[in-house]
């Protein structure tokens, strides 16, 4: 039997299961250009940007400078970003309804006021 792996004496095991969770239940409008993050002491490499975490484009040009967990964001960020060595892409949505309760991100009330175009649902 140990010629052919133990093929034949495997025991049972425990089920693994894997799971996916939605934070958007729709998405209705990406900008398209995105945002780029720079490396800084706050967002060093291999930080985890969640997403729905809230976002504005520094000096509001388009696909331009990221900032993140501003006073007046414009939008949320669509999934989980890694930090690269130098930046990392974001796609950022500015509607659609959103999963409050699912992310791991952090979002206060003035900050949701902002946010005219994300519906927040706090489950399903």
């Amino acid at each position: 039997m140990a010629n052919y792996g133990n093929s034949f004496g495997n025991k049972r095991t425990d089920p693994v299961g894997l799971e996916r969770i939605t934070l958007w239940d729709r998405i209705d409008e990406r900008v398209l250009v995105g945002a780029v993050l720079k490396v800084s002491d706050t967002y060093p490499e291999g930080t985890v940007i969640p997403a729905g975490t809230p976002v504005a484009n520094k000096d509001g040009i388009l696909g331009g400078e990221a900032v993140l967990n501003g006073t007046a964001p414009a939008a949320l960020t669509d999934e989980d970003v890694v930090m690269g060595s130098e930046f990392c892409p974001l796609t950022i949505v500015k509607r659609g309804v959103f999963y409050e309760s699912r992310t791991k991100a952090t979002i206060t009330a003035a900050q949701k006021n902002k946010l005219t175009g994300i519906t927040f649902v706090k489950e399903i």
